[in-house]
């Protein structure tokens, strides 16, 4: 029940490609979600960031803002938010914004904020690793 009309919930994650493999490529993704388990993620995608050939050391970013308009089962929230457009080097940012239209959110069950990386080929040459998530609810 934390998540009331009004509330604001505030997302920032950073994160690197620490070993890349060929030309397998990378896609980044932000998800408000109620259910994480097997890869099989039921919720709200806020950021998917386009399948890029990343190199090592390439790093990704975003930053999201959600507010609750109408809270329970149906609830409804909008969004906002701006993401490094693809994994690239350090100091090498293009940004892209992105806008989250009226959508449902069940406001009375547990939300999991959720950053995941996805491999085009899976590979034990390739890993990343998210450097930090913060999630702040007003």
């Amino acid at each position: 029940d934390t998540l009331k009309v009004g509330t604001l919930v505030k997302i920032r994650f950073q994160g690197i490609a620490t070993a890349t493999n060929s030309t397998d490529t990378l896609t980044i993704k932000l998800y408000l979600a109620t259910d994480v388990t097997n890869d099989a993620i039921v919720g709200t995608t806020l950021i998917s960031m386009a399948a890029t050939d990343v190199a090592n050391n390439d790093v990704f970013s975003g930053e999201y803002e959600l507010i609750v308009r109408t809270a329970g089962a149906s609830g409804t929230m909008v969004g906002c938010g701006t993401y490094k457009s693809i994994p690239a080097a350090e100091g090498t940012m293009t940004i892209k914004d992105d806008i989250l239209a009226s959508t449902t959110v069940d406001t009375t069950v547990a939300q999991i904020v959720a950053v995941t990386a996805d491999w085009s080929v899976a590979s034990l040459l390739n890993s990343c690793r998210l450097d930090f998530i913060r999630v702040e609810i007003y």
